[in-house]
């Protein structure tokens, strides 16, 4: 059975078990362990898990970036069955659905999560909890006893789910990625392509392990290129820890890389010192950095690299090559995937749709969802609006949803949404639809400020109503408490 992950286990264990490999801090100092201790850990968690009947199980992770994060991270994509990763800043609320939304059968947790976990684990008394502080060394030890040697487990197949990722929700709902291992590491051959790294390199990773591209591409080709990684301890601290480590990748999002600017100019200090004076390689994701700012970091000699991706295509789309001029691009796009722009305008720009090995395998337990993804050609919509010229990707913004009613009139559910949020703060987000002729909302708010009164929020729909025409005019409403946008 072909699993990708476990060869790179296998040939690191053998190249480079002695060298130190993942740096946590400790107090006021970072601790190592080395690849082979990190691989040898990998496998007696594997073995404890099967042993305790959780093989093919969905098993969640929820806690601050750790050493013992990744550990289960890889232990479970290889060997048990899925992972889940928890946003460690998710309220309780959504905790709670992402547990049933998944539904895990053991969670893996930081004591750090505190209270959250207390209610966790009196909500939901038979999953089985493994404390990170308390647990996880003993079940490392039993799994060491329990284990047949180093290698001797079962990889599961590289083509079946491994991993769920909950998306953002900046535009819908969040939902269930699932991804295969062959899925995760889809993109290593073009980052290769864009970057040169070696077991010189060092990686200082903040980005959080619960979203793609730092699980991916930050620690996961790692285990590809042989880099020494360094967990950011405090964001307050990055720059006083990169000076300390002296990193030669790092990931990070506009403001982070915005903060850097403005501190290098307010102390005179140059951009390069403040991140460790060895930096090579800048990826910024999330969106674009302004061409100034980007270009005081490549005056200074490092490469800042735009990326674009989603959860859904693994993280793999596009990132520019390192020099790249085109301050308007959000990259270049991989060799390894077939993209096109559909239904473009005069300008070229249209909806963004992909193709790859990089594409998920579905949205868990939601085939209505899946099945809207894709078009009828098999390509995943992106719902991004861009084009793509010279192999460059650039994005207009996302696509804005119309519904075309019995009638022929087209009415944007984007500015119906905008509208009903602007009548109450306790508005979180607004999903539109239509049922049969009638225009429907469901309305998410917070429980602590939301109107208690339906009389209350029938005046508010009427405003809203009073000023659009007759066909933008909400028909039906449900109001619906946030804590259930993870369902």
């Amino acid at each position: 059975m072909s699993n990708v992950l476990e060869q790179f286990l296998k040939e690191d264990y053998e190249k480079w078990g002695s060298r130190n490999y993942l740096h946590e801090k400790k107090g006021d100092v970072f601790v190592p362990i080395t690849y082979g201790a990190f691989i040898e850990n990998v496998n007696y968690l594997a073995a404890y898990l099967i042993e305790k009947g959780f093989a093919g199980k969905n098993i969640g992770i929820y806690g601050p970036n750790s050493i013992e994060w990744m550990i289960s991270d890889i232990s479970i994509m290889c060997y048990v069955g899925c992972g889940v990763g928890f946003n460690k800043d998710w309220s309780y609320d959504n905790v709670v659905y992402s547990i049933k939304k998944s539904e895990l059968s053991a969670l893996i947790y930081d004591e750090r999560q505190g209270e959250i976990m207390d209610r966790i684990k009196k909500e939901f008394p038979d999953l089985t909890y493994i404390s990170v502080q308390n647990d996880f060394a003993s079940c490392i030890e039993e799994g060491k006893k329990l284990s047949g040697g180093m290698f001797t487990l079962e990889a599961r197949d590289g083509d079946i789910p491994a991993k769920v990722v909950f998306t953002s929700g900046t535009t819908s709902f969040p939902k269930a990625v699932l991804l295969s291992v062959n899925n995760v590491f889809s993109g290593w051959r073009s980052l290769g392509r864009r970057i040169t790294v070696d077991i010189e390199d060092t990686c200082y990773l903040f980005l959080p392990l619960n979203h793609t591209y730092g699980s991916i591409y930050n620690f996961i080709y790692s285990l590809v290129f042989g880099y020494e990684i360094y967990l950011a301890g405090s964001t307050k601290e990055m720059a006083q820890e990169m000076m300390a480590i002296h990193p030669t990748l790092f990931s990070g999002v506009p403001l982070v890389f915005t903060r850097f600017y403005e501190a290098s100019k307010a102390m005179n200090v140059p951009l390069g010192t403040l991140l460790g004076g060895r930096m090579k390689y800048l990826f910024c994701g999330g969106a674009k950095l302004t061409p100034e700012i980007r270009k005081a970091y490549a005056d200074e000699g490092m490469y800042m690299m735009n990326a674009y991706a989603l959860s859904e295509t693994s993280s793999g789309f596009s990132i520019d090559y390192p020099g790249e001029e085109d301050m308007e691009s959000v990259g270049t796009l991989f060799e390894d995937v077939d993209a096109v722009v559909l239904d473009p305008d005069e300008e070229g720009y249209g909806e963004l749709a992909i193709k790859g090995s990089n594409i998920f395998l579905g949205y868990f337990k939601d085939e209505e969802a899946t099945k809207a993804a894709f078009n009828e050609d098999g390509y995943f919509l992106t719902g991004d609006i861009g084009t793509i010229k010279n192999n460059h990707v650039y994005l207009k913004g996302r696509k804005d949803t119309r519904i075309t009613l019995s009638n022929g009139e087209n009415i944007s559910t984007k500015r119906i949404e905008e509208r009903v949020k602007e009548v109450h703060e306790s508005i979180v987000a607004v999903k539109v639809y239509m049922r049969g002729d009638l225009l429907c909302t469901d309305i998410y708010v917070n429980d602590s400020n939301a109107p208690k009164d339906a009389r209350e929020w029938e005046g508010l729909i009427e405003k809203v109503n009073g000023n659009v025409s007759k066909f933008e005019r909400i028909g039906k409403y449900n109001i619906i408490s946030s804590s259930q946008m993870l369902k």
